[in-house]
């Protein structure tokens, strides 16, 4: 059996550094899109059904996203499947004057090489045949990309991510600023999009350090204030903002046990622990404790908190202890001597 996919049919395929916290970027921005979309998983790919369009969107602020696009064709067969597709559906979207690669990914275990080389062909001439456009491997205009699944195949059309280059380019070591403890601009992005951060939006990092979040919530175009004890970590923070050319920021030097900051939309953070922080003789699970016992002043009603720390902390407990609902927790390996947790909770 083979169909044109509705326009509504959409996939994202995600990286494989921690598939839980990827899954859970890719749901929680779908949300922030439209509530209504559904979605299905096989293996790291997400087939998105929804009315609007979430690929631009998903591309822009997914850290953990490869590559994104449309759904237009499905087949429940390799063989043939270049022959059933309609020649409109290729005009309609490739253009005469647009140049064009194939590509294909395979999530079975028999992988069928032969059958894979030969979609590639085939449908490199019916789309040459139809359209007149022009094969071009490197940079080309449309991205076709034929994903094999265990029980169909999807024809799609395909845009990959640039943000994680821009990313990983932002890493602790190519900052200005720079100390251990930083937190890298791919987790620090993956939890500002668990927070929900949007644009135009005042976020608070309550240990702030030398501005790793902080940087990230810029990027994002909301407002960071960042809240630290140390004014060496503070001064390295502006430097940090100004080397990306911000300027709509807020850093004060004081002590997160007793936040100045009220009403802000989110809390963004990575409190201290481990050998490259400092706590100040402070307990550090006493430190984030101390922020939840505080979080209904500093946060505004519908707002959220992202926290990173060790696993070993016992935050959870802390946590449900004082009335707070989590919505996500996501543990994962950093090494062999630590494990680091996220938690999302919405107030």
């Amino acid at each position: 059996m083979s169909r044109s996919a509705s326009t509504n049919s959409y996939f994202a395929i995600v990286s494989g550094e921690n598939a839980e916290l990827a899954r859970v970027e890719i749901e929680t921005l779908l949300q922030m899109v439209d509530s209504k979309y559904e979605v299905s998983w096989y293996e790291r790919v997400a087939i998105i059904e929804g009315l609007q369009n979430p690929t631009d969107f998903l591309l822009q602020r997914a850290a953990l996203l490869k590559e994104a696009g449309t759904i237009i064709f499905e087949t429940d067969s390799l063989d043939g499947a270049a022959r059933e597709i309609p020649d409109d559906l290729l005009i309609s979207n490739v253009g005469s004057n647009e140049t064009f690669s194939i590509r294909t990914k395979s999530f079975l275990h028999s992988r069928k090489p032969e059958a894979r080389r030969s979609i590639v062909v085939e449908l490199g001439d019916k789309i040459q045949r139809a359209t007149a456009a022009r094969v071009q491997l490197e940079n080309p205009d449309i991205r076709v990309l034929v994903l094999v699944m265990s029980d169909r195949i999807l024809v799609c059309m395909s845009k990959e991510s640039q943000l994680r280059g821009q990313l990983r380019r932002r890493k602790p070591g190519m900052k200005p600023f720079f100390h251990p403890s930083m937190m890298n601009a791919l987790l620090a992005r993956t939890m500002c999009n668990l927070a929900r951060v949007m644009p135009n939006e005042t976020v608070l990092d309550p240990f702030c350090g030398g501005g790793g979040i902080l940087c990230e919530i810029a990027h994002i175009g909301a407002r960071p204030i960042g809240l630290e004890l140390s004014w060496r970590f503070l001064k390295g923070a502006s430097k940090n903002l100004a080397g990306i050319q911000y300027s709509d920021y807020s850093l004060i030097q004081g002590d997160a046990r007793c936040s100045p900051i009220r009403n802000c939309h989110h809390v963004v953070t990575d409190p201290p622990y481990g050998r490259a922080s400092s706590t100040r003789g402070e307990k550090a699970v006493r430190l984030v404790a101390a922020l939840f016992e505080n979080a209904e002043e500093i946060i505004l009603h519908g707002g959220s908190m992202c926290t990173c720390h060790s696993s070993d902390m016992g935050v959870p407990e802390v946590i449900r202890q004082l009335g707070f609902e989590i919505e996500y927790q996501i543990r994962f390996r950093v090494h062999s001597g630590l494990v680091r947790e996220v938690i999302t909770v919405n107030l």
